[in-house]
This record gives structure tokens, sequence and C-alpha cells, in this order.
């Protein structure tokens, strides 16, 4: 099995996932509510960032992540342990067609199918209390992973696939930890600095589309590539090129 300091292809995907599942058009704009929401502060005490309110942010920002990654975890460590239990050629067929599918949905191809439309629906909650303290905090995150699911649906589905392909669950678990770090670090930074974030977001919000048509068509390739069994081929290539690179010190 692959460790993290192999580069593997999988591992690159999942994390690029995880960017583009927090630059989606229905999770990207709410950052700051979520931010308020889980610190209890509100936007002018966060614009403010004075140390005081930043550690707030900052700490109940990480204890938000940790219950999102816990949920996403679970997920890959169902989705590897199935892949364990139909380990098949028609395995990676079926994961192809289906990432492909998920590439196509993104770039618009099923917009008129009605019943696909909770797939774009907002990742808002409508959480009137919050649970006190930081514990409060994960919680939030665990309640928020199941509601951004519908939203991220296509890319999440996606990265599941692949971890059913890699046909062991702790291999599954690796995989979605990585997805989840995709969306994980730019909201850590964002607690950090709503202001940063702000200045950002006008920057981006012009090209979310666009950032949308890349992550569309960044599936269907990585689709084709599961289908004819490329990928694991790639993440090979690569890790025996890093393996003979490294000068040994023994």
């Amino acid at each position: 099995m692959n460790s993290f300091f192999t580069p593997n292809v999988s591992f690159l995907v999942a994390f690029l996932a995880g960017l583009f599942s927090f630059i989606s058009p229905c999770v990207f704009p709410l950052i700051p509510s979520y931010l308020s929401y889980i610190s209890g502060l509100s936007m002018d005490e966060l614009i403010k960032e004075n140390p005081g309110a930043k550690f707030t942010a900052v700490k109940h920002s990480i204890m938000f992540i940790i219950g999102f990654t816990l949920i996403f975890v679970l997920l890959g460590v169902f989705s590897g342990a199935v892949g364990n239990l139909l380990h098949s050629l028609w395995l990676l067929r079926i994961a192809g067609i289906f990432i492909v599918i998920m590439g196509l949905f993104i770039l618009g191809a099923f917009n008129k199918i009605k019943f696909l439309s909770f797939m774009n629906r907002d990742a808002a909650v409508n959480l009137k209390n919050k649970p006190l303290g930081l514990m409060g905090s994960a919680l939030v995150g665990i309640f928020f992973a199941a509601a951004w699911t519908p939203c991220i649906g296509p890319i999440l589905a996606s990265i599941l696939f692949i971890a059913s392909t890699l046909h062991n669950f702790s291999a599954g678990a690796e995989l979605l930890f990585v997805y989840a770090m995709g969306l994980a670090v730019p909201f850590f930074i964002s607690s950090m600095s709503i202001n940063y974030f702000l200045t950002a977001f006008k920057k981006i919000k012009p090209f979310i589309k666009i950032i949308s048509v890349i992550n569309g068509i960044i599936l269907i390739a990585v689709g084709i590539m599961i289908f004819f069994n490329y990928l694991s081929v790639i993440s090979l290539y690569f890790g025996n090129t890093f393996h003979y690179n490294i000068p040994y010190n023994g």
C-alpha cells in the first residue's frame, strides 16, 4: 500500500477535489457564515481580527474541521471495505463510468433532470442553537458534512468510487482524509484571517463557474483513466521515479 510519502496520483486528485469542493458555488459564499456560526462571533468582530477573536475563530475552526474530517474518513473506510469485497476489474469499469457521469453533471449536462437538482442546492443548515463549547463546533462539523454531501455530491461520490478501487479500508480512509484536508486547509486559513478570505472571494467569485468547468473536465479525465486502469499505472510510474531518484544515505 502506498504511504503518504510516496507520490500518489489518487492523493493528488483527492486533495484537488477537496479544494474544488471548497470553491464550489454552494460552499464558498457561505464560509463567512460558517465561521461566524461556529465561533459565536459577529462578522464585525471577525473583520476586526483582534488577537482574542482570531484565537477563538481558529480553535473553533479546528474542531469544526475535526468533525467533518471524521465523517469523510468513515465514508472512506466504508467505501474501501466495499471495494475489497468486490475486488474486480468490473469495479474499475463502473467507477470510471460513474466518475465520467459526475464530471458531465458538473459541466451541466444533466441540468434539466429535475430529480438531480438536489445536488446543486446550497450547503446551508438551519441550526438555531449551536451546542456550547469546542465539542459543539465538532458536532456542527459532523452535521455540516452531512449537509455538504448533496451539494458536493458529484465530487465526493467520485472520490469515494476511487477509494473503492483501492480495495482496502485503510487506503480508503487515507484518501478521504486527504480529500478532507483539501477542504480544511483553505477553511483554516480563512479562520486565521477573514479579511484575507473576503479579498480572495472578490477575486475568485467571477471565476467560480470556470473553476467548476475545470473540475468537471478533470473528473472526466480521471474517470477515463480509472476505466482503463491508467490511474494506478501513473501512480506506480511516479512512485518508481521518486524511489529511484532519492539518494540512499545508508
